[in-house]
């Protein structure tokens, strides 16, 4: 009772400060009145950090602002409706928007995020010239960088703009052009001349009522393939170059030419099923501080398919002593999405296949009437239930330390090196589905077809037939229990090895 008072108490001392500080003259006497607006007063987080005596820095490739004052911790995270507290993950009314270099958010927010830190009040003047609107204070350009990338199969272009802007692309080699409708451009700053991939070199124009950004090209390209990022307000240009077009030729080539030779990368020229031992990762999702899917009872869905996991494991090996298998995760520890196909590619995995248990939100009704299991591969969702799904699974970013930069178009440039997998891919989960219906569908149901497609995060970038296998749903009382049966558990993990036996049957020449 007295902590709850104690904290009380220190969240009113910070509001008092942060509405203190709006009364204080400025300490610049060339500063701006401060604008109001309808979008409401924000308060710049860098700021407030200062006068309440934190120690803050920007780490601009995470989009994220920690601030810390012994023994506390602050980090706030751009675009994102969460921050955490001494470790500790608190939820946000709206996220943290970036204005210039700096997060701002409403004062009252600032306030209650603040106070939790300590429960000793807190202690310094307010600052005047961290207030702002949205309305009142934009900065003059609303295009803020052009940056390119070099990738395995491309060259990706990042443009981040301050809000969304209407924009065209026009190509005409070697010119590729993005003109900006509204757009204020720094000319000075927004260039580069050295060469990054397909790209000679950047320039910008601005002109009356738009912008223009234009890449010089070296090489020709396919149809660009665009995206705009609403989260982050980026737009994203993936660039592949253009395949030349076969030479006729009169001696037939011949049959032992390398794969070097052949133009063919070392994951196209991958060992097939039938030569030597097939390797298998099993990658049970989740783990550590992220738990995945909780039911109602408190059943976690890292425990779950871990076990169904390391069951798998079992019944493959006793099927066939010459598989190699593989596990992402034996233990319960926290493995970022990236790391898992990374661990894949670097044993020269023929399959991967992550394991999870689904879940969905809603009343009591809805959550009994979404039932079933479903099998995933890489490729775009056909529907929103299938985007909803990969959401869920994709949203583990938020708890890595160092998160990649997963866009869309950075997926699928990634997505096009091993896009040759694809057939087999959708091959397992059909042979997933059917075994599954075989011996499990009198216990549960398939969700909808049973077979989909989404943009999950961690297949990305696996050189090998991969899926995702939703096993149930965990916010589904009946399933629940199954899912937590250690026999059912076990059924489960025996019609699994018998689609994948089924699958190296068919692909290679019998294991």
């Amino acid at each position: 009772m007295i902590m709850k008072m104690r904290e009380s108490l220190s969240a009113a001392l910070v509001l008092f400060f942060l509405m203190l500080s709006a009364l204080l003259p400025p300490r610049d006497s060339s500063a701006q009145p401060r604008p109001q607006g309808g979008d409401g007063e924000l308060v710049a987080l860098s700021k407030v950090a200062d006068s309440l005596g934190y120690v803050w820095r920007w780490e601009r490739s995470f989009g994220r602002l920690i601030c810390t004052r012994h023994p506390g911790e602050l980090r706030f995270y751009q675009d994102k409706c969460f921050y955490y507290v001494n470790g500790t993950v608190g939820k946000l009314p709206e996220a943290p928007r970036r204005i210039g270099p700096t997060l701002y958010l409403p004062r009252s927010l600032a306030a209650d995020a603040f106070s939790q830190t300590s429960s000793d009040g807190v202690k310094g003047e307010g600052d005047s010239s961290a207030v702002v609107n949205l309305r009142g204070e934009q900065p003059n350009e609303n295009i803020h960088s052009v940056i390119a990338e070099k990738k395995s199969n491309g060259t990706l272009v990042s443009i981040r703009l301050a809000d969304s802007l209407p924009f065209d692309v026009t190509y005409f080699y070697p010119n590729l052009t993005l003109n900006f409708f509204g757009g204020k451009i720094d000319t000075a700053r927004i260039k580069q001349a050295q060469r990054i991939g397909l790209i000679n070199s950047i320039s910008s124009i601005q002109f009356k009522g738009s912008a223009q950004v234009t890449a010089l090209l070296n090489h020709e390209i396919e149809e660009p393939m665009v995206e705009y990022m609403q989260d982050t307000r980026t737009v994203m240009v993936a660039l592949r170059p253009q395949k030349s077009k076969p030479q006729p030729s009169k001696a037939a080539p011949s049959p032992k030419k390398t794969a070097a030779q052949s133009g063919k990368t070392p994951i196209q020229a991958a060992t097939p099923l039938s030569a030597g031992p097939t390797v298998i990762v099993i990658d049970p999702g989740h783990g550590g501080k992220d738990p995945g899917a909780i039911s109602s009872s408190g059943i976690l869905e890292k425990d779950v398919v871990l076990s169904i996991a390391l069951k798998l494991r079992e019944a493959l090996l006793k099927k066939n002593g010459r598989l190699v298998i593989y596990m992402t995760r034996e233990i319960d520890i926290f493995i970022p999405l990236s790391a898992r196909t990374k661990f894949a590619n670097d044993k020269k995995a023929h399959l991967f296949i992550s394991i999870h248990a689904n879940s969905i939100a809603g009343n009591a009704k809805k959550r009994q009437s979404t039932s079933g299991y479903k099998i995933y591969f890489l490729s775009q969702a056909k529907n929103e239930e299938d985007k909803l799904a990969a959401m869920r699974e994709n949203a583990v970013i938020e708890l890595e330390e160092q998160p990649q930069n997963y866009s869309n178009l950075q997926n699928l440039l990634i997505e096009m090196a091993g896009n040759e997998f694809l057939r087999e891919s959708q091959d397992l989960c059909i042979l997933f589905d059917q075994e599954f219906g075989n011996s499990l569908g009198k216990k549960m149901s398939r969700l909808n077809r049973g077979v989909g497609q989404a943009n999950f995060w961690v297949l990305n970038g696996a050189f090998m037939p991969s899926i995702l296998v939703e096993t149930g749903f965990l916010s589904h009382k009946k399933e629940e229990k199954l899912l937590e049966d250690k026999t059912f558990q076990k059924e489960m993990a025996q019609a699994m090895s018998s689609a994948v036996i089924a699958f190296c049957e068919k692909y290679g020449s019998g294991i």
